[in-house]
């Protein structure tokens, strides 16, 4: 096993716990929240007082990023697989920047000041929402087939290594 493997595999799980969990939001938790407003935010925050996504996704998000830094560092001698994952890692950076750039100010509407905004913008607010974790959902997915490719490199060039040599090619023929 190469020395990077552990640590490709660990981001490659991390990758996909956000990848279902972000998708789980898009799916089950957007179209819950963004209906019947604001009665449906309000069921919603009495629903997460003790706990919210937020907090699984910053423990996860950075879990990942170090995960991809480590398989990177790893891997520093072999600029065939360390460039996947660098390119993993700025995509999941890049997810952490429209966390905190673009949905941070929406969760605050939406779940942290008084509902007494127009139902009209509410919704808004949700869809807005809902396409950013739609982009999100894309960098993390792409980021997990940049390291799927980065374990996938190594594993081929081991595997060659590992080969042994042919009788024949070995005397020269």
């Amino acid at each position: 096993m190469r020395i990077e493997q552990p640590a490709a595999v660990a981001a490659i799980v991390l990758l996909g716990m956000l990848l279902g969990s972000g998708t789980y939001e898009s799916v089950v938790l957007v179209p819950n929240f963004g209906t019947n407003l604001p009665s449906s935010l309000e069921h919603l925050r009495l629903f997460m007082s003790v706990t919210n996504p937020g907090i699984f996704f910053r423990i996860v998000s950075t879990a990942t990023q170090l995960a991809l830094l480590c398989a990177f560092a790893l891997s520093w001698r072999a600029p065939g697989r360390r460039s996947w994952y660098v390119a993993a890692f700025v995509l999941a950076a890049a997810g952490d920047v429209i966390t905190s750039m673009y949905h941070y100010p929406r969760n605050a509407l939406l779940f942290g000041a008084p509902l007494t905004h127009p139902a009209s913008e509410l919704a808004t607010t949700v869809r807005e929402w809902g396409r950013g974790n739609v982009v999100r959902i894309a960098l993390v997915g792409t980021a997990m087939l940049l390291t799927i490719r980065a374990f996938w490199v190594s594993a081929r060039e081991q595997a060659a290594a590992e080969q042994p040599i042919a009788p024949d090619a070995a005397k020269g023929r």
